[in-house]
């Protein structure tokens, strides 16, 4: 199948923020009504084996860029252990655009997910064989996968969330363990050793809707997403500090974000000093594809987490990736060419699927200071004694000395943990009115 064929019309399609996303009253409304709804059909339904011969297999992931990236993987594991079958998958429409990016499926299928019945009522039409919920905690994905009509269904039994009661194959989620590993689990589930690490190929457009850049580049991505959008942000001034360094050394720098991310970003350059200002670029607002072009051929990405920082580990550029209430071993890039910073602060690390509530939650991303970031990018790009040790976590303490394009980065004397990424993980709709969108491959 052809890379280049996958989701034509993602190509106009912009990343913004769906309804839903972040939601607590959705996540309210999924866990008081989901849960009674999943046990009970838990107790009705009569638990199957895997069937012998697969001819269509449903993957289901509602939201979550970042998550469906790290979905490469394990989809090419299913793809080489049936590479016969028909590999369908199921997004929503915070993710539609980014499934369309990976290579395997041979259909990409955005559900109704706000419509639940109609959702059901298209997943039901497809016929499956297997079908496995990547979900970690949504119960409305669990319902899907119940009513699918598939012959075998799979999912995770993920604590506190009482989503698991129904499927055939429960496969525990942990909050111990990389998110690639808690996806691998469902492939293992079937007998298949996974192998493939997360990975993104990236063909020249002919479209030119992102600035045709020629010169250096270095990408920034400033914005994470979800509803603890707020404590994973890094402080503004230091990346205008970080921006007018890389323009100093004559680097063209690109914003990368979402289409309502794109005044957040221009409000960030009109902030970089004059002389530096034409080598910023505003790329919020591109889609996913020719983000993605972008971020192929950028020598330094630097990112907060967010999907961003996995589409940099998956296509395989440096990468500056900035962890604070998130920590690198659940949520981190996968990827050799990967620098983790994170806080030495304790408390830090505490978000797990995301939404979590945390009493006087620590400032982690406050305690990361531009002089940690700055000699983690020149580390990145292997300039000088700045290499850092292969192989060996290392904590650095933040730079005193400031260069003398930075006057407004901050003089932070907090420490923080520069850790090379040296390896994977740890073990190794037809519908009236609401046209379904199907990418065909």
């Amino acid at each position: 199948m052809s890379w280049s064929t996958c989701c034509r019309d993602c190509l106009g399609r912009t990343t913004t923020k769906l309804p839903g996303r972040g939601s607590s009253r959705a996540r309210l409304l999924d866990r008081y009504l989901g849960i009674p709804l999943v046990f009970l059909a838990g107790q009705c339904r009569r638990k199957r084996a895997i069937p012998a011969h697969v001819h269509k297999i449903g993957l289901l992931n509602t939201a979550a860029l970042g998550d469906t990236i790290l979905m490469s993987g394990p989809l090419a594991d299913l793809r080489a252990a049936y590479p016969q079958a028909q590999i369908v998958f199921l997004t929503g429409p915070s993710n539609y655009e980014a499934a369309c990016l990976l290579d395997g499926a041979d259909e990409v299928v955005e559900l109704p997910v706000f419509r639940p019945l109609a959702a059901i009522k298209a997943v039901r039409e497809l016929d499956f064989d297997l079908f496995l919920d990547f979900g970690p905690w949504c119960r409305l994905n669990a319902l899907i996968a119940i009513c699918s009509g598939a012959k075998l269904i799979a999912g995770f039994r993920t604590s506190a969330q009482a989503r698991h009661f129904a499927y055939d194959l429960v496969v525990d989620h942990s909050e111990n363990a990389h998110e690639l590993e808690n996806h691998r689990g469902l492939v293992r589930a079937l007998g298949i050793l996974p192998v493939h690490p997360p990975r993104l190929r990236c063909e020249k457009l002919q479209s030119q809707n992102v600035h045709d850049l020629t010169r250096r580049l270095a990408v920034f991505h400033l914005w994470p997403g979800g509803s603890a959008a707020k404590l994973k942000e890094w402080a503004v001034g230091r990346w205008i500090a970080l921006a007018e360094d890389f323009a100093a050394e004559r680097y063209e720098v690109a914003f990368t974000g979402a289409a309502n991310q794109r005044a957040l970003n221009e409000s960030v350059i009109t902030q970089v000093r004059p002389s530096l200002r034409p080598r910023m670029r505003n790329a919020a607002g591109a889609s996913l594809r020719e983000t993605l072009r972008l971020v192929s051929r950028a020598e330094l990405v630097v990112s907060v987490d967010t999907g961003v920082m996995h589409m940099a580990a998956a296509v395989g550029v440096p990468l500056v990736a900035l962890h604070g209430p998130t920590s690198p071993q659940r949520w981190g890039p996968v990827s050799e060419n990967a620098l983790v910073v994170e806080p030495l602060l304790r408390g830090c690390g505490f978000l797990n699927l995301g939404f979590e509530k945390v009493r006087q939650a620590p400032e982690c991303m406050k305690a990361i200071s531009y002089g940690t970031v700055k000699a983690a990018c020149d580390a990145a790009l292997s300039k000088g004694q700045t290499q850092l040790p292969p192989g060996t976590p290392m904590h650095t303490p933040s730079l005193g000395a400031l260069s003398p394009t930075t006057p407004r980065a901050d003089r932070s004397a907090s420490l923080s943990r520069v850790t090379p990424v040296t390896r994977e993980p740890e073990s190794i709709g037809r519908e009236v009115g609401h046209p379904l969108k199907v990418n065909k491959v």
